[in-house]
């Protein structure tokens, strides 16, 4: 009834993003290369801690399949092997992970890759005989650099349902500031605000979107601050041009729950953002995710304006 997944063992699962303890099935979605395909999936990674945070057993991670690494539901077998392999990519200050997954059909030929892998799982301590966590140098025999490729990113249907049922609003979660967790949390509501955008700006309607590896004009802005408890939600979110993200946080402008455009009394001197104000902003055709009232309403009451105090 949960779907298909990879289950995490947990001598291995420093090899995933931290995941909090007492947040009940606290998860990040993570870029996976399926072993089929060259596309980047956004994958669901999660901590069912019931034990933990809430009156239950499960105390397990599990790394989620869906229609977009498993697309038939059937192709991965009992007695087969993957390797998850873990790469960093991205700029120096703005890193991110990439998890490509090898799969290795059975095989009782000698000296075929499933037997060397298959050795080194029998070589690891027995009470995980089903997982091992090694460097990549042991497994040097598979060529790597000849099997990744990174290719488009797929946002599987499952993770977008799931995006949507987040909350507009959650409890502010401390996060060590040193994991890639926030960033990867980031990253995610950027890939999903900006797909339901089509890859254009809500003020301009232009596709201005320059991409290189995961830097990006084109950003998507939380309305409800994540620092005031703002969710993940699309809803919460808008895709901006970098300079309309930088105006709409420091309160140069807002958005009405009208969806329009509205230009600080105060900031109507700057032809950059004078000839927006009363402009129509673009919206995702799909309601569920036009932008939220509510948190537009925060955002008019608790932002707009904010330039005038930020003022030495």
């Amino acid at each position: 009834m949960a779907g298909r997944y990879f289950y995490i063992s947990k001598n291995c699962v420093k090899y995933f993003p931290p995941l909090s303890e007492v947040v009940l099935n606290d998860y990040v979605v993570l870029d996976l290369i399926p072993p089929n395909s060259d596309n980047v999936v956004l994958t669901k990674f999660v901590y069912h801690n019931d034990s933990h945070a809430a009156d239950g057993t499960r105390d397990e991670f599990r790394l989620y399949l869906n229609s977009g690494n498993d697309p038939g539901r059937d192709f991965y077998k009992p007695e087969e092997l993957v390797m998850i392999v873990k790469l960093e990519v991205g700029s120096e200050s703005d890193s991110n992970f990439v998890y490509k997954v090898v799969h290795f059909s059975v095989n009782d030929s000698p000296g075929s890759d499933y037997q060397k892998v298959n050795a080194i799982l029998n070589e690891t301590d027995p009470r995980y005989k089903s997982h091992a966590l090694v460097p990549t140098e042991a497994v040097g025999f598979l060529t790597l650099e000849k099997r990744i490729r990174i290719g488009e990113k797929v946002i599987p249907r499952e993770i977008i349902d799931a995006s949507l049922e987040e909350p507009i609003q959650a409890p502010v979660q401390y996060e060590d500031p040193t994991s890639i967790t926030p960033i990867i949390r980031s990253n995610t509501f950027r890939d999903l605000v900006l797909f339901f955008y089509d890859f254009r700006c809500a003020v301009t309607n232009r596709n201005v979107f320059i991409n290189y590896k995961d830097l990006n004009n084109l950003e998507a802005a939380h309305i409800l601050a994540r620092a005031s408890g703002g969710g993940s939600n699309p809803a919460n979110g808008l895709a901006l041009e970098r300079n309309l993200h930088w105006a709409f946080d420091k309160g140069f402008f807002t958005v009405t729950t009208e969806y329009a455009v509205e230009v600080h009394p105060k900031a109507m001197h700057i032809e950059y953002l004078k000839d927006k104000h009363g402009q129509t902003i673009h919206t995702p055709e799909d309601s569920r995710i036009k932008p939220n009232k509510q948190a537009l309403e925060w955002h008019n009451k608790n932002v707009f304006g904010l330039f005038l105090r930020s003022q030495i």
